[in-house]
């Protein structure tokens, strides 16, 4: 073995610089831009900031505002309600039938509370009768403001005047102290009249509790100093949501715009002030908030960034002189593998002339290999032609993706097939080993021209000595004109054959079919015309359905049976449907047979079925009983039809059967997987391939498999599995992150934070820290 030349110190001294320089130069460059995407990236998220600010009190006052709307729509149900407009004439309500009234009323109202945490509760003030009514409850004026609702700073008199003597249009009191019952609450109160402007009878209030308004807005953040305040349209505090009202603190004159962010100065505290205005009442919503607190995570971000920075450019640093000292390491050993493969054809001293010979002797083997393998094609579409005819594919799925592959060009979905089959005549009377190659020379330049007349819309194969076949493929919107075209195209090329070659040739033509596991069909009706042909001496070309009907003889080809039978045996019940129906249309409605020759064919299709049943290992009395019970009825032609019904109902069975006997292993498989991926997703070596071994399949059928079976990839399915293991790590455990990717499967730490932050959008350190927090 040739030995390597090895540089003097110099000489690596001078490749570990050059080898340094790049990642140093690279470092710089990430720092550069590192810097302006760090400043750019501030700037973004103090922007973000304060605007996420905006758009959470956006979104509270929405809320809030739509809460509000419900109470004026149930102020609307209430005033709405018959019996309570009734009531409003009533002057002495425990008088007489008026206490049947009050009870009435009483039963008709709805208890919103049921319905709406937002109301705390409602009452109806009723001017004439002095009373109040709150679903299960009536009270007087006077004891309802002295002892159910208490308002501090105010008298029973002068709540009665300012509720029922004036009238109020949805309209909203600020929030006052209400003492109801033993307890103190903050409500805000909504007020709606009943009557004539000029002349209220009745009032509606509804109490809504500080506190269920304040939680519409817990998603400000008002610590540290932070306060908010609900003003009307008149400039009145409706609400304080940071605790005691103080006063508003700004000048609501500064706030000119319909919503906007300001910072000024409050008691030496520089404040970001959020405020905006509702279009639909004209309130207005104002958080005040110290800039450090809501700037504090940006902060802490900056400190981050710097510190990250400069161990970046540590270890950076490190790394560069490392990688740079060991990069003649990986070198050696891509020149060692590639002198393995080449073995001791490239004769380079230089390391990097070897790779590049090395490399370009491999590019040359894999054209070469390429060439070769083109080269098979024809063979692997001479087998596929094949198997199209002797009706091998089960699945047209299957079917379509090899002729896909194959580049036949005849794959689109909204084609027809039909099948010629073209025989040489003149080497009917015996072969020696003369005629024998003049037949194949023949046949072999016939096949050629054939294929050069058809182009891309069809496919020549010999399937016999003397026979070629060929498949064609339409367009199927036009079947008549598509059947004067293929009978055109194939007279031109028996023609072109009989003068060429001095010969002659005729040509049978099968049926159109829609799939290619059908074209097997086509290609027995063409054999069945040039067998036709054959008997009758005739020469030229003639469609299958141009044969006469034949009365005394059934159409069941041996290649239908065996077609019928596997594709049953595989589950395929379209499939099945499609045979049965044909074999149906062909022996009832076309062939005209007697009762006595389509017994025949139905003894031979209850013959196959029960043959089939015993494969399958299925029960067959029930196939016994039922011919029995057909043939004791009146010998006629329904009953025939009847067994062929009975025929189709039995097959539909087995291939259910089947679908149910591969789902249930499909479960069991399944279940297994599961099983497998609950029990050792922790272990680092379980991945597909290591699976598909345990398991004894291909890591392909594998991961189609689950695929299907669950809608999610396999790899996709084990990594939630870890992740859920690991978040829970995260919150239960104090266990160091390299711990926790060690315990759910991972390789690395690193490899398990990038996988996490890829599926949940921030780092296990900070999902780690936030939980921490919220403990």
């Amino acid at each position: 073995m040739r030995k390597w030349l090895v540089p003097d110190t110099n000489v690596r001294h001078k490749v570990f610089i050059h080898m340094l320089i790049p990642y140093l130069l690279f470092i710089c460059m990430l720092l550069g831009i590192g810097y302006i995407v760090y400043k750019e990236t501030i700037n973004v998220m103090e922007k973000n900031a304060t605007e996420n600010h905006r758009v959470v009190l956006d979104q509270s006052r929405d809320i809030l505002e739509r809460r509000l709307d419900e109470i004026s729509s149930i102020g609307r149900q209430v005033a709405a309600n018959t019996k309570v407009i009734q009531f409003m004439t009533v002057t002495d309500p425990f008088k007489g039938a008026n206490t049947y009234s009050v009870v009435d009323t009483n039963k008709s109202l709805y208890d919103f509370k049921l319905s709406n945490n937002f109301v705390f509760n409602y009452y109806i003030l009723f001017k004439k009768s002095d009373l109040v009514l709150t679903p299960g409850s009536s009270y007087t004026t006077d004891e309802f403001f002295s002892r159910i609702a208490i308002y501090d700073g105010s008298n029973s008199e002068s709540m009665r005047k300012n509720w029922l003597l004036s009238y109020h249009s949805r309209s909203f009191l600020p929030s006052e102290h209400v003492s109801i019952g033993n307890n103190a609450y903050q409500m805000m109160t909504y007020l709606q009249s009943l009557g004539l402007p000029g002349n209220p009878q009745a009032v509606i209030a509804v109490m809504i509790d500080q506190a269920e308004i304040r939680k519409l807005f817990k998603g400000l953040n008002l610590s540290e100093g932070g306060w908010a305040y609900i003003l009307d349209d008149q400039g009145r505090i409706m609400s304080t949501l940071s605790g005691e009202d103080t006063g508003l603190p700004i000048h609501l004159a500064d706030l000119k715009e319909e919503h906007g962010i300001v910072e000024q100065k409050l008691n030496n505290q520089s404040m970001i002030i959020t405020y905006t205005k509702s279009n639909s009442n004209g309130w207005t919503y104002i958080v005040g908030q110290p800039k450090e607190t809501l700037l504090g995570k940006v902060h802490y971000i900056q400190k981050i960034i710097f510190s990250l920075t400069l161990l970046f450019l540590v270890i950076g640093v490190s790394m560069a002189y490392f990688l740079a000292y060991r990069n003649s390491k990986p070198l050696r050993n891509l020149a060692q593998s590639l002198r393995d493969l080449v073995g001791g054809g490239v004769k380079q001293h230089d390391v990097y002339g070897f790779i590049s010979e090395a490399v370009s002797g491999l590019a040359l083997s894999n054209h070469k290999l390429q060439s070769e393998l083109e080269q098979q094609v024809p063979l692997l579409r001479a087998s596929y032609f094949r198997r199209l005819m002797q009706g091998q594919f089960l699945s047209t799925r299957d079917a379509d993706i090899l002729m896909k592959h194959l580049s036949l060009g005849m794959e689109d979905e909204d084609r027809k097939y039909v099948v010629a089959l073209i025989r040489i005549q003149g080497y009917d009377n015996g072969y020696n080993d003369r005629l024998l190659k003049d037949l194949d020379r023949v046949r072999f330049a016939s096949a050629e021209l054939i294929r050069e007349l058809v182009g891309s819309d069809g496919f020549a194969y010999d399937v016999a000595q003397d026979q070629i076949a060929v498949l064609l493929s339409v367009y199927s919107h036009d079947a008549n004109k598509h059947r004067e075209n293929v009978s055109k195209l194939m007279e031109n090329v028996c023609h072109t054959i009989n003068q060429r070659f001095q010969i002659v040739s005729d040509c049978g033509i099968g049926g159109f079919c829609d799939r290619v596991t059908t074209i097997s069909r086509s290609y027995e009706q063409a054999r069945e015309v040039l067998f036709a042909l054959v008997r009758s001496q005739k020469d030229g070309l003639q469609w299958f359905d141009e044969l006469p009907a034949a009365l005394n003889d059934y159409h069941y080809p041996q290649d239908i049976e065996g077609r019928l039978m596997n594709v049953a045996m595989a589950g395929e019940q379209e499939e099945v449907t499609r045979i049965l129906q044909a074999l149906y249309i062909e022996n009832f409605e076309k062939r005209h047979l007697s009762q006595t020759v389509i017994r025949l064919f139905i003894s031979e299709l209850w013959g196959n079925h029960v043959k089939l049943l015993r494969q399958l290992g299925m029960q067959a009395e029930d196939v016994y009983t039922q011919i029995q019970r057909i043939d004791g009825a009146e010998h006629s032609y329904e009953s025939l039809q009847q067994h062929f019904a009975a025929i189709c109902l039995s097959y539909s069975k087995i291939c259910q059967h089947v679908m149910e006997q591969r789902s249930n292993r499909n479960i069991e498989l399944l279940d297994h997987i599961r099983m497998m991926l609950q029990k050792d997703f922790s272990n680092k070596a379980l991945c597909l391939d290591d699976a598909a071994d345990r398991l004894r399949v291909s890591k392909v059928y594998l991961s189609q498999f689950f695929k299907d079976q669950t809608g999610i990839n396999f790899s996709d399915y084990l990594e939630q599995l870890r992740m859920e293991r690991a978040k829970h790590l995260l919150k239960n455990s104090d266990f160091a992150i390299q711990e926790i990717a060690d315990q759910v499967g991972y390789a690395s730490s690193n490899t398990f934070c990038r996988a996490f932050k890829r599926l949940h959008g921030v780092s296990a350190t900070v999902y780690q820290r936030s939980v921490e927090v919220n403990v």
